[in-house]
């Protein structure tokens, strides 16, 4: 409250954000990594980049912004694991279609013999939700399948009726996130286990995961669903826990693993986040993504 004097047990400041929670936890499941977003040029900017850098991902796409600091998410963390974001992010550092091409272009035939091997994947999340319809576009032109993570939910919820989720290949909300962008369509207010299939149904996306914290989640894929229950987990902080999951869980599937073995392998790697503090340091390190605990054959 406003003229309160709080105190803290204590206070870490890291590198962050979804996307770079994300990013990381893909690298260290192997797989070849370029960042595209903006920070600005300041300490906390070169920070993120170096970050990055340090985990193998390419930041040569990344633009950095003139004269603005780099945005910042204070995360409050209790004693339980729930937690409370402030954070903004200014137009001017949204990722938008145009960088998204023009990072595209250095990886497509126009680029040499030279290139990189060009991408295979885009993921999203929701930070600068204006201008997901032209990223969407601009990634399905260049023959990308699409990973949104609907989140953090914007104030206005109208912009995600706009958007072309038919142009989604992969679709990780968790309750909440799922109920608005189904707004008013059927099955919004319906039974959490129906989530995953009136998306898939109502708003045309492939496969859809909806997460459901401590109850597991809902996998709708190939026209079928699954509830998975969660594993026991100690809670200690849940910040980056949607983060690890959302990569893990979609990296298995994009590269045909199966559906049942994907989500335990998810799951794996949020409850190692969950079990100690912080977000980008409590993410899971290689050895542990590559350390699955044994797992029965899927069904």
């Amino acid at each position: 409250m406003w003229g309160d004097d709080l105190r803290a047990d204590a206070i870490r400041t890291a590198p962050g954000g979804k996307a770079l929670n994300q990013a990381v936890t893909l690298a260290r499941l192997g797989a070849r990594v370029t960042a595209l977003g903006c920070v600005g040029a300041d300490a906390v900017g070169a920070a993120i980049r170096g970050a990055l850098a340090a985990e193998g991902i390419d930041t040569a796409a990344m633009a950095v912004v003139p004269g603005l600091p780099t945005p910042v998410c204070v995360v409050y963390s209790r004693a339980d694991g729930e937690n409370a974001f402030v954070w903004q992010v200014p137009d001017a550092f949204a990722v938008t279609a145009d960088l998204v091409t023009a990072a595209l272009a250095e990886t497509g035939p126009a680029a040499g013999a030279g290139a990189a091997r060009p991408p295979e994947a885009l993921f999203v999340t929701l930070d600068a939700p204006e201008h997901i319809g032209g990223v969407l576009s601009a990634a399905g032109e260049h023959g990308l399948r699409v990973v949104v993570n609907p989140a953090p939910l914007p104030a206005d919820l109208s912009v995600v009726g706009g958007i072309a989720w038919e142009q989604v290949d992969i679709l990780v909300p968790n309750e909440a996130e799922a109920r608005a962008l189904l707004a008013s369509r059927r099955g919004a207010h319906g039974p959490a286990a129906h989530l995953a299939d009136a998306i898939a149904d109502e708003l045309g996306v492939e496969t859809v995961c909806v997460t459901l914290a401590e109850r597991g989640c809902v996998l709708r894929i190939d026209g079928s669903s699954t509830a998975v229950p969660a594993p026991p987990a100690e809670v200690v902080d849940t910040t980056a826990a949607s983060d690890a999951f959302t990569a893990v869980l979609c990296a298995q599937l994009l590269t045909g693993a199966g559906a049942q073995a994907a989500v335990r392998r998810a799951q794996h790697a949020a409850a190692l986040t969950i079990s100690r503090p912080g977000a980008y340091e409590a993410l899971p390190t290689q050895a542990e993504l590559r350390g699955w605990p044994d797992e029965e054959s899927d069904r």
